[in-house]
């Protein structure tokens, strides 16, 4: 098939610049951002107990937009069932192994299977220990053909040889959680599966349902008549600058021509409000950390003056810009090679990088440390 001249333009100039490049179908598109921009897409209980009270007595997560269908993380508990408190880390985990599921076009039967599996092996750690040579979330072994000790320890991996081995089992998806998963670990204690299937499918919910939902969309269309006033910021983060002030370094920064921020999006907003370091690996890790915390805003497409614009970039980092008002960002790499753009938003979402919006955050940026080197010019409050 022959791909037209301007995407040809677009691929050739995203190669030079060194910019991530992710081509989306065009059909349903705009359908799939009317439905992510006006639909609620709260997730079962509070996404970090698990499913809890909150969740219906028919065991279903209510529908979210979806490319234009009805999600459902369906569940049906077998037995007493445990709903511990899980940490940022862990919950963490349990979004990378939904994110697979998304990814590889399973159905959130299979993540909320392979999580609670990951519950019952590791408790959702990524463990360097087990019985005999197990390691990692599944405690697989690479004496049994898992793959090697780097490979296991390695979540996105072996979220994918569980899926591997889950679609192979005839009628996976209508047969008791427990038997499935054990149909793939094959432990001593087959039952034991059945006790994690609700709190599995709380933490499947707010992934499916918040980021990985949202990360399907190229963004979300202005409202007709182009964008309407911001939202006033009201953001209870604590940072060394207020937003006015980062808004202004940022601005700064992209005057003075500075060429040292390629790849380096979630450190560049980080010293916009004045860090040194964001705290976090990637925009990726900082927006799954702020969705769980409650600071995130999956599929809202009304940030207000500074708030962190969030983005699936078809890769492991992700991409985060600095919201500067007016329907206009601050980003890294977007009009040069390490350097800061000042550019409408839709250049993200609609110009050659085809990005998927995931929604917009507080600028809260948990474990930052070190001190900006992005100056605030004279006489900002």
């Amino acid at each position: 098939m022959k791909k037209s001249a301007p995407l040809l333009v677009a691929l050739l100039v995203a190669a030079i610049m060194g910019l991530p490049i992710t081509i989306l179908g065009g059909a349903g598109a705009a359908d799939a951002n009317s439905a992510t921009c006006a639909t609620s897409l709260a997730p079962a209980g509070d996404g970090t107990h698990g499913a809890g009270a909150a969740l219906p007595a028919a065991g279903w997560e209510p529908p979210v937009a979806y490319a234009g269908a009805a999600v459902v993380v369906p569940i049906s508990p077998q037995g007493p069932q445990q709903n511990p408190h899980w940490t940022e880390q862990q919950v963490r985990n349990a979004s990378t192994i939904t994110n697979v599921a998304r990814t590889r076009g399973l159905s959130p039967r299979a993540a909320v299977i392979a999580v609670a599996a990951a519950m019952q092996e590791s408790t959702l750690e990524n463990l360097d220990r087990g019985d005999r040579d197990s390691l990692g979330l599944f405690q697989q072994r690479p004496s049994q053909g898992w793959g090697t000790v780097v490979q296991i320890t390695d979540p996105v991996y072996a979220s994918n040889r569980f899926y591997d081995r889950l679609v192979q089992i005839k009628d996976w998806q209508t047969r008791p959680l427990t038997q499935a998963a054990q149909a793939v670990q094959r432990s001593g204690l087959p039952d034991a599966y059945a006790k994690w299937e609700q709190s599995a499918g709380g933490l499947v919910s707010a992934t499916w349902g918040t980021a990985a939902v949202t990360s399907v969309f190229a963004g979300c269309a202005p409202a007709a008549g182009g964008p309407g006033p911001d939202p006033a910021a009201d953001f209870t983060a604590q940072n060394p600058r207020l937003a006015t002030q980062a808004i202004a370094a940022a601005r700064a920064a992209a005057a003075s021509g500075r060429s040292d921020f390629h790849n380096r999006c979630d450190n560049f907003v980080a010293q916009a409000y004045g860090w040194g370091s964001s705290g976090s690996e990637s925009a990726n890790i900082h927006w799954q950390r702020l969705v769980v915390s409650g600071d995130g805003h999956p599929g809202d497409n009304s940030p207000p003056p500074g708030a962190l614009l969030f983005y699936d970039s078809g890769s492991q980092f992700g991409h985060v810009a600095l919201y500067l008002g007016g329907d206009v960002i601050a980003s890294t790499d977007i009009t040069g090679y390490g350097t800061i753009g000042i550019r409408p938003k839709s250049d993200v979402t609609n110009g050659i990088w085809h990005m998927r919006y995931r929604g917009w955050a507080a600028p809260a940026f948990p474990s930052a440390g070190g001190t900006s080197t992005l100056p605030v010019p004279g006489g900002t409050t």
